[in-house]
């Protein structure tokens, strides 16, 4: 098995990690959209009561907390990712290559800054994450490789996780979005 593929760490590609860590399996414009309706909905009810049954501060309160929070969902689904590819600083747009053998990764990394090369042996990874556009394949918990799906060379996904799976059983994860 000798199966390419690559990854650059653009913007698209760190958002779609952001949006892994903070959603985990869920869809991020589904549980974006529905936190906020369920937000919208209960701010609706406490301005209700407030209209009818006159100003309690724990209504405000509570009318404040919400506000609060849908401000909150808001930065995380919409800041966050800038953030975190701006803090990349030099790791922007490094461009990652990877090769699938049949007991190991190797990783070429390019760019005008780091070039390198490893071998990892997928009984090292700790988990692997996989949406439709990309696979995570996280080292440590903190260290995560971004594949790009789209660029596969050389065989299928399927082979690729069947191999995954062999390695990490329940900690090969496949997110339905």
């Amino acid at each position: 098995m000798q199966i390419r593929a690559n990854c650059k760490y653009d913007f698209e590609a760190i958002k779609a990690l952001t949006y892994l860590t903070m959603y985990r399996k869920n869809d991020p414009k589904k549980r974006f959209t529905w936190t906020n309706i369920i937000f919208a909905i209960l701010f609706a009810i406490l301005l209700l009561e407030m209209i009818l049954f006159g100003l309690d501060t724990m209504l405000v309160l509570l009318a404040i907390v919400a506000v609060v929070c849908v401000l909150l969902n808001l930065f995380i689904y919409l800041q966050c990712p800038i953030i975190r590819y701006r803090s990349l600083a030099n790791l922007r747009n490094v461009c990652n290559e990877y090769t699938f053998t049949e007991e190991s990764l190797l990783v070429t990394t390019q760019s005008t800054e780091y070039d390198g090369k490893a071998e990892i042996a997928y009984s090292l990874f700790v988990k692997a994450y996989e949406t439709s556009s990309f696979l995570f394949l996280f080292q440590t918990n903190n260290q995560v490789f971004l594949v790009n799906k789209s660029t596969l060379t050389g065989g299928t996904f399927e082979e690729i996780r069947n191999k995954l799976c062999l390695y990490l059983n329940q900690k090969y994860v496949i997110c339905k979005y």
